[in-house]
């Protein structure tokens, strides 16, 4: 699903309602227990939350599960991939606010792992943060928007097995506006050596 309308990208702006619909998107559909236990938040805190993704049309009501003595509603994400819509309705300011968010939320799990000593090296590594910056042609761009195509995509369908753990992969792709030119090129004001300056004259 593209998301662009403006009621939707509002509902994003908080940190707890982007982690819901990632997790169903993944997990698949779930109560709102299985959402307390998927995601270590307490089961109340989470109702209203979901009851705001569903009413502007993210998450919806998939059918009725019963737990113990009780009947609990079983909701799932709308649908599969959920994508955000740049170009849509919406425009791309409440885009930031969302982005902003979910770089914050990243950043607090980094922070909890990299303190709790989570693995930092090797194939297996489990925290990883950094930044990169080149310059790309057009044919590069489209490789590295395949691999983050590629990353979200194993994250998206990975679901609660046994001997899994989960994972959140947190990133901004942008160009930079460079103030000066994007390749090095020699100065056309570099002069033969012992050269007068053009416009001034020696004292």
């Amino acid at each position: 699903m593209m998301i662009g309308s403006k009621a939707q990208l509002r509902a994003l702006y908080a940190p707890v309602r982007q982690e819901v619909l990632d997790t169903l998107e993944a997990a698949g559909p779930c109560t709102i227990r299985d959402l307390s236990r998927l995601l270590g938040r307490a089961a109340t805190a989470l109702y209203t939350h979901v009851a705001v993704l569903e009413r502007v049309g993210l998450v919806v009501a998939r059918g009725e599960r019963r737990e113990g003595r009780h009947v609990a509603t079983v909701y799932d994400a709308a649908a599969r991939p959920n994508r955000l819509d740049y170009d849509g309705p919406g425009g791309r300011t409440p885009i930031v606010k969302i982005v902003a968010s979910a770089m914050r939320l990243s950043q607090r799990e980094f922070a909890r792992a990299c303190v709790g000593h989570a693995r930092a090296n090797g194939s297996t590594r489990l925290v990883w943060g950094g930044r990169a910056r080149g310059w790309l042609t057009a044919s590069e761009v489209r490789e590295l928007n395949g691999l983050l195509d590629r990353a979200q995509a194993l994250l998206r369908g990975a679901r609660p097995r046994p001997r899994t753990r989960a994972i959140s992969l947190g990133f901004v792709l942008s160009p930079v506006e460079a103030k000066g030119a994007g390749t090095i090129a020699r100065s056309s004001t570099t002069r033969r050596r012992g050269a007068r300056p053009r416009g001034k004259e020696r004292s």
